[in-house]
């Protein structure tokens, strides 16, 4: 007597999405619903809900999931990358995709209308009339919300290979997602000022990602970077052009001093200041983070600044507006809890 054993629909289903890419099958099954138990696994319509919802989050195509028979696949999308020319665009598919499919959930549960970007420099003014010392991360990241234009720091994206960030327009929405982890806002503050810029310059189409593989803010060669760099710089800095140097090395505790020192003079954010000279410095030769990353740590003893982020996130987002599952998804990605 032969005896055959079916496969649970759910493991079925992530044993396919292995295939595509080991990473995305892995972070899905830790995104399963809370309600979720493995008994479920027994019904295939509770199953098939579940699946259903896995592959909308991962972009999956739906016919290719409802055939057992067909190879999975990704949707089809608009895309744009940069700085990928050494590297196969279809290593970044799952990113991608997982990108694509919490953009449009953002998209839906934003309360606010979008709202084109002014100038840089409208932008920097009107930080800086609200009483901040300087445009740092919390500052762009708000003024990003009440834009209408939601952002999603998702730096751990179940993918084998990731891009730095995304700008992404849902129908005529953008939403930008930052995926490079850092320990400083700082560090995500040159990108998020970037991703405004390729929005605010008319880089997106509709329906359409532009995804940064790597940001250079030395990019001398695409003209829609050098226009995003252009914005970023001015955002940040009050002019088109801004280089943070020292004649000699210097170690952190006199990086951090000359960082505050310069950001109270011309309401710039420190800890951009650190990274600049640590950029600047290195054109020449010789590897000036780790000195930077040190003043960053004396700069910023307290690390606070991603439970402001998702403070903001909540305060922004109406969680009624989709299901309960998706909102949820959406949370663990940007790592919410709620």
């Amino acid at each position: 007597m032969t005896v055959t054993i079916h496969q649970k629909p759910l493991n079925a289903f992530l044993n396919r999405v292995s295939t595509l890419d080991g990473r995305l099958a892995e972070g899905l099954a830790k995104l399963l619903p809370d309600w979720w138990d493995d008994s479920l696994n027994q019904s295939p319509s509770i199953s098939q809900q579940v699946i259903l919802g896995l592959a909308k989050f991962a972009n999956l195509d739906l016919n290719a999931v409802l055939n057992p028979a067909t190879p999975l696949r990704f949707n089809d999308s608009v895309r744009r990358y940069k700085h990928a020319a050494n590297k196969p665009v279809a290593e970044l598919q799952a990113a991608t995709a997982v990108v694509d499919g919490m953009a449009k959930i953002a998209a839906t549960v934003v309360k606010n209308d979008y709202n084109e970007l002014p100038p840089a420099s409208d932008i920097r003014q009107l930080i800086l009339s609200s009483g901040k010392s300087w445009v740092d991360y919390q500052a762009l990241l708000e003024y990003s919300w009440s834009m209408g234009i939601p952002v999603l720091y998702m730096p751990e994206i179940p993918a084998r290979k990731k891009m730095d960030a995304v700008a992404i327009k849902v129908s005529e929405r953008p939403v930008i997602a930052l995926t490079k982890k850092q320990k400083h806002a700082s560090a995500l503050l040159f990108s998020l000022a970037h991703e405004l810029g390729h929005i605010a310059c008319g880089h997106l189409e509709r329906n359409s990602l532009l995804i940064d593989e790597k940001i250079n803010e030395d990019d001398v060669d695409n003209p829609q970077e050098i226009e995003a760099n252009a914005f970023a710089i001015e955002l940040l800095n009050g002019r088109p052009d801004a280089s943070f140097y020292s004649r000699f090395r210097v170690t952190a505790d006199v990086l951090a001093d000359g960082a505050l020192r310069i950001a109270r003079l011309n309401q710039v954010d420190p800890g951009h200041v650190a990274l600049n000279y640590a950029k600047t410095m290195g054109r020449n030769g010789g590897n000036y983070y780790p000195v930077c990353f040190s003043a960053l740590n004396i700069i910023y003893p307290h690390l606070t600044w991603a439970e402001q982020a998702n403070r903001t996130f909540l305060e922004y987002v109406d969680e009624d507006k989709v299901s309960e599952d998706k909102f949820e998804m959406l949370c663990k990605m940007n790592n919410i809890e709620v």
